[in-house]
Formats: C-alpha cells, structure tokens, sequence
C-alpha cells in the first residue's frame, strides 16, 4: 500500500470533509484503544460525500494493527489536533498536513482492511481490501467472505506453498460485482 495522500488532487471544497473523517477516524480508534471498551460506531450518515466507492458498514478494527500502529497514530492525532480546532487552516498546498494525512490514511487502511479513496484522487475505489502475505497453508484460506453481495473489493494474496487437500479462497460471495 504505497498510495501516497494527494490533497492537490482533492478538490478544495472536499477537503474539510475528507480531513474531518480521517481524523475522526483517527480519534475514535485511539480513544477505542485507549478506554478498552469504548466504542466506534460508524453509521452511513457519517461518512463523507467526498467518499468515492463503497464503505462497507460495520468497519472492524483489527486489534493486533491497531496496537502496531497505536504510537504513529497518537503523534499523528497530536499533530492533526490543531488543525481540527482551526479548520482555516487546513488548505490543499500544506505539505505536513498532506503528509500526516497519508500516514494516517495508510494506518486505518491496514487497520480496517479497507480502502478509502477520495473525490480527486486516481486510485482504487474505496472498498474492502485483504492482504494476505502466507509462507504456509495448511488448511483453509479465505481472503474475503460475505453472506451478501460484494459490490466491490479488493483481495492481494501470497502463498509460498500450499499443501496438499488446501483451499485457498480470494473472495466469495452470492454476487461479486454488480449491485447489492
């Protein structure tokens, strides 16, 4: 996951959205991590227009990549804290905030399984992502699953060796592509 933040590409009338779900993103997984217990509840009616793609609700934090990740994202939070007290100053040509915003974006991608992609910006759609780096199986793999319809979705595996009477499954689903 090299995608590199580019708020140049995102319009200036959609930045303060697409900061404002990041960082709120941000605050409520370190505030989940912090209280242990405390919730993230994600609804539709938070999500941004500036979304591109599909988000798909529930979000689920995998803990183990959150407490990887739980120092970038206190210094990232402490950094972005100014900004979200002084929306003025988030602007389309300030490299730290560009930068910081990247960082973040990469954690909770990896965090959440998840792509988020932005009006403006030429990559993937945003949509559930699995990557799977495996040197060894020895049963079932699944990279993605649903009960219902995967509208879209992205799955990266790699597997050294599989053994004898494996599965290996990248994605299943009633319907993959199309609409829910």
């Amino acid at each position: 996951m090299s995608d590199v933040f580019s708020l140049s590409a995102v319009a200036a009338v959609a930045l303060q959205p697409t900061f404002t779900f990041l960082y709120g993103r941000l605050n409520a997984l370190l505030n989940r991590h912090e209280a242990r217990g405390a919730t993230d509840e994600l609804t539709t009616s938070d999500l941004p227009s500036t979304l591109v793609g599909t988000v798909a609700l529930p979000l689920v934090a995998n803990e183990q990549r959150l407490a990887e990740h739980a120092a970038q994202l206190r210094m990232a939070r402490t950094v972005l804290t100014r900004y979200q007290q002084e929306p003025a100053l988030v602007v389309p040509d300030d490299t730290m905030l560009a930068d910081v915003l990247g960082q973040v974006r990469l954690a909770l991608e990896e965090i959440y399984s998840h792509r988020f992609t932005f009006t403006g910006e030429g990559r993937e759609r945003s949509g559930p992502l699995v990557v799977q780096r495996i040197d060894n199986v020895a049963g079932n793999v699944i990279g993605m699953q649903a009960g219902e319809a995967i509208v879209t979705g992205k799955v990266d595996q790699e597997f050294k060796t599989v053994s004898s009477g494996s599965t290996v499954i990248g994605m299943s689903a009633p319907v993959i592509g199309g609409e829910a």
